[in-house]
């Protein structure tokens, strides 16, 4: 049964997103101990850099996909998510709090824990866009 987001499942998915990448700005803002970092521009950026790598993604992944045995296209299309999401972390945590690189550990600490956060962040989502009226159609 093919389904798909609509207009309001997508905004619906996208403010969900917004709203735990900001919060999970404020967090890195006292473990970087970076005062100054937007938790606003910092969770808007997340969210963009999301959504373009995630269309981008969801493009190429359904290209490949009926070279793929449907059984498995749900596992391998989050396990094959996870690099992508750990560049996502990495170069937001860069561009905020670590520009200098300074301790390479705590950046792929960080990345982790976001993609992580991301994985959490996605059920949530998902969740609420199939219960929002006008958020999923179905054939």
């Amino acid at each position: 049964m093919p389904m798909g987001p609509g207009p309001i499942g997508f905004a619906t998915f996208v403010a969900v997103k917004w709203a735990g990448y900001t919060g999970t700005a404020y967090a890195l803002r006292l473990a970087y101990a970076a005062p100054s970092a937007s938790v606003l521009k910092v969770g808007s950026t997340r969210t963009a850099v999301g959504i373009g790598a995630g269309l981008a993604y969801g493009a190429l992944w359904l290209s490949g996909l009926p070279k793929m045995g449907a059984h498995l296209a749900d596992v391998y299309y989050f396990v094959f998510l996870l690099p992508v999401r750990m560049a996502e972390w990495s170069f937001v945590l860069w561009l905020f709090f670590d520009r200098k690189l300074a301790d390479h550990w705590r950046l792929l600490r960080f990345a982790t824990y976001g993609s992580g956060w991301s994985y959490v962040l996605d059920a949530v989502a998902v969740g609420t866009a199939l219960v929002v009226p006008g958020g999923v159609w179905v054939c």
